[in-house]
């Protein structure tokens, strides 16, 4: 998940958190699809932090006997937004907000 990149809402602004609970569904099904012989393969859940913030969100990530604390950094990619052909008649553009995501993970709670 370190290194990832995603398309934002278009209707969203930087400062919005609406990322953090779908990236919290989105740590739970990569650890169960990749997590190899030793993690859980159900019953793992990432709770966000209460002091998450629009650039950067912290997960107690818990299954099985083990606890993870893991530190999303979101930034806005310096790749570029992507700009979709204009809307039919010339009536303008749409732009999604693309993002970059750096993770870190310790043993342990958050």
């Amino acid at each position: 998940m370190d290194g990832s990149s995603g398309f934002g809402d278009i209707y969203a602004e930087d400062n919005d958190t609406r990322w953090i609970d779908e990236y919290a569904t989105k740590i739970e099904n990569e650890v169960v699809e990749h997590g190899g012989g030793d993690a859980p393969q159900y019953g793992v859940n990432a709770t966000p932090a209460a002091t998450s913030t629009a650039s950067e969100a912290r997960y107690t990530v818990t299954g099985g006997d083990s606890a993870f604390c893991m530190q999303v950094t979101r930034t806005r990619s310096k790749d570029g937004d992507y700009e979709p052909p204009g809307i039919a008649g010339g009536q303008g553009t749409v732009t999604v907000p693309s993002y970059d995501f750096a993770v870190t993970t310790r043993e342990g709670g958050c």
